[in-house]
């Protein structure tokens, strides 16, 4: 999603009008007038870096909670066309042939706003139709969403694969497993997941 957003968000920033960008938007607008008079161009990293911040409390500069601020603009689309428009992370396959190996695969993601969770859904019947997926729960607390499948009370085995550790810590404190994936869309990333599954 970084990258998709990192892409969307300088194309924006690129353009002249903002009142064109986000017609009828005032939030919209606002929200990137102020960008654009902060920042002209936004990296992946920097966004994985600014959810980082984010998560730990952190305190962060003007630039970056515009950058934030203009994030949840653009997620917040009605239209919910940035989720559709997100590429497969590099890996993606390899890592669900990998997983299925180990049992059932569910996926567990953390919405924002009911758009998100209508167009992720589709995403996914896009691109991974013949997916062995058990289920897909859509929930921004992971920990209180495994508690309520009663996996780890039938002593079963739930592991969370997670770029955030936010989502790692909430699904660690109910008695799951988990695997860094990070930084996330990176090759490195794929490989140490990979061999983290191996080893479980």
């Amino acid at each position: 999603l970084v990258t998709t957003l990192a892409s969307k968000m300088n194309e924006n920033l690129s353009s002249l009008e903002p009142d064109k960008v986000h017609a009828g938007n005032k939030k919209g607008i606002k929200v990137l007038r102020k960008l654009k008079a902060l920042v002209t161009e936004v990296t992946p990293q920097q966004l994985e870096d600014i959810t980082i911040k984010k998560d730990a409390g952190e305190e962060r500069t003007p630039e970056e909670r515009a950058i934030n601020n203009y994030v949840y603009v653009l997620l917040g689309d009605e239209t919910g066309q940035i989720w559709l428009d997100m590429k497969v992370a590099p890996g993606a396959q390899e890592m669900i042939d990998a997983a299925k190996e180990k049992g059932n695969i569910y996926v567990l993601s953390s919405p924002v706003g009911p758009v998100s969770v209508e167009k992720k859904k589709e995403w996914l019947d896009r691109h991974f139709p013949d997916a062995p997926f058990v289920d897909k729960t859509f929930d921004s607390e992971k920990g209180q969403a495994l508690a309520a499948t009663g996996i780890v009370d039938k002593g079963e085995t739930a592991i969370l694969i997670d770029d955030r550790l936010k989502y790692i810590e909430q699904f660690k404190a109910v008695g799951g497993q988990t695997i860094y994936h990070y930084p996330p869309a990176t090759p490195e990333a794929v490989s140490n997941t990979l061999a983290a599954l191996g080893e479980l």
